[in-house]
C-alpha cells in the first residue's frame, strides 16, 4: 500500500516490457528526460520489475544501460531510484567507510534515523554482501563512545516495539538528569546515555524527553550541545530530532546539504530519494513552516542546473491507496 504522503507511488496500468522499451528508446536516442520521467512516474517496487524484460529483450542490465548514458548527480540519483532502498542504504554506508577518511555524516543518519527492523536487514544483506560484519567494519573506522553506540544501534540491542512505559520513562529521566549534573561538576561517572539511546524504542525515547523536560525544565538536546562533542554529540542529537520528530529532521537535513558555501549534494540525493515513497510530502511542508521558503525553490536557487534531476521527486503523484 502506498503511503499517503509519498511523492512517488504506484503507477497505474503499469506494463514493465513496455516501460522498459520505452526506456531503451529513449537511452538509444539520448533522451535523457524521458528516462528520467518513465523512472520517477513508478515505484520502486515497480522499478524492480524492469529488469527481468530489459535483460530478456536487450540482452543487458539496465543498470550497465544507464550507467553507460548518465553521469555526475544525474547518474546518482537514477542508480538511487533503480536501487531498492536496502540496497541503497548499504552502498551509502559501504562507501562512507572506504578509502583514506570516513564519512561519519552518512553513517550517523543512516544507523541513527532508520527503523528497528530496516538496521536489522541492514546488517544481515551488508555481511551477505560485503562478507563482513557491518558492526565490525564500523568499530574500524570509528572509535570511543561514538564506536559504542553505533556497533549497539547494529546489533540490535534497541526494543522492536512500540510499546511505553510512564514510569520507566520518568526513571531513565532522572538517570539522564543525574549523568548531566555529574559531567557538569566534572564528575567522571558511567554515563546511562548510551544504553538509553541505543535501547529505547522512538515512542520511549519520546516519554523519556518529555520527562526530562518537566524534570529540568531545558531539553535533553541543550543538555547533549553541553555534555557532548563531535561525531557522539551528532549521534546522539540525531537519535533525539528523528524520535522527537522525524519530518522536522529530514527538512533540517535538506536544508544543511544545501546552505553555504559548497553543499552536500549526496545528502540532498539520499534524503529525497530515500522519503520519496514514505513521507517526502510532509517533509516538504515542514521545509516550508521551518525556512519559509519551498524545498522547491531553494533547489532552484542552489542548483539551477540540476533542476532536471530532482524536481520529479517532489511533486506529488497519483496515488493507489
Amino acid at each position: 500500500m502506498n503511503s499517503p504522503y509519498a511523492t512517488i507511488v504506484d503507477a497505474p496500468d503499469f506494463h514493465p516490457a513496455l516501460a522498459a522499451e520505452k526506456i531503451d528508446r529513449a537511452l538509444r536516442a539520448g533522451d535523457k528526460d524521458t528516462v528520467v520521467k518513465v523512472i520517477t512516474s513508478i515505484s520502486n517496487n515497480q522499478r524492480q520489475q524492469l529488469r527481468e524484460p530489459y535483460k530478456i529483450k536487450y540482452g543487458k542490465d539496465i543498470m550497465a544501460a544507464l550507467d553507460k548514458k548518465f553521469s555526475g548527480d544525474l547518474e546518482k540519483t537514477i542508480f538511487a531510484l533503480m536501487e531498492t532502498p536496502l540496497e541503497y542504504d548499504l552502498k551509502q554506508l559501504k562507501q562512507a567507510m572506504k578509502g583514506l577518511g570516513t564519512d561519519e555524516a552518512v553513517l550517523i543518519e543512516i544507523l541513527c534515523s532508520r527503523t528497528t527492523d530496516q538496521i536489522k536487514a541492514i546488517r544481515v544483506a551488508y555481511e551477505r554482501e560485503f562478507k563482513k560484519p557491518l558492526e565490525q567494519e564500523v568499530a574500524s573506522e570509528t572509535s570511543g563512545e561514538f564506536k559504542d553506540l553505533l556497533v549497539a544501534i547494529i546489533t540490535g540491542s534497541r526494543d522492536p516495539s512500540n510499546h511505553t512505559n510512564d514510569q520507566q520513562a520518568k526513571d531513565d529521566a532522572v538517570r539522564l538528569y543525574a549523568d548531566g549534573k555529574g559531567k557538569l561538576s566534572g564528575k567522571d561517572s558511567p554515563s546511562h546515555f548510551l544504553s538509553i539511546m541505543a535501547s529505547q524504542n522512538q515512542y520511549q525515547l519520546r516519554k523519556i524527553f518529555a520527562a526530562f523536560a518537566e524534570l529540568s525544565g531545558s531539553s535533553i538536546e541543550k543538555l547533549i550541545e553541553k555534555e557532548f562533542s563531535g561525531d557522539l554529540q551528532k549521534s546522539y542529537l540525531t537519535i533525539v530530532r528523528a524520535a522527537s520528530d522525524k519530518q522536522k529532521f529530514f527538512a533540517t537535513q535538506l536544508y544543511n546539504s544545501m546552505k553555504g558555501l559548497g553543499t552536500r549534494d549526496n545528502d540532498l540525493i539520499r534524503v529525497l530519494v530515500t522519503r520519496s515513497e514514505v513521507d517526502l510530502q510532509l517533509i516538504k511542508e515542514e521545509f516550508l513552516a521551518l525556512y519559509n521558503k519551498s524545498l522547491e525553490d531553494m533547489i532552484k536557487v542552489g542548483f539551477e542546473m540540476k533542476l532536471r534531476t530532482f524536481t520529479p521527486l517532489l511533486k506529488p503523484r497519483i496515488r493507489i491507496i
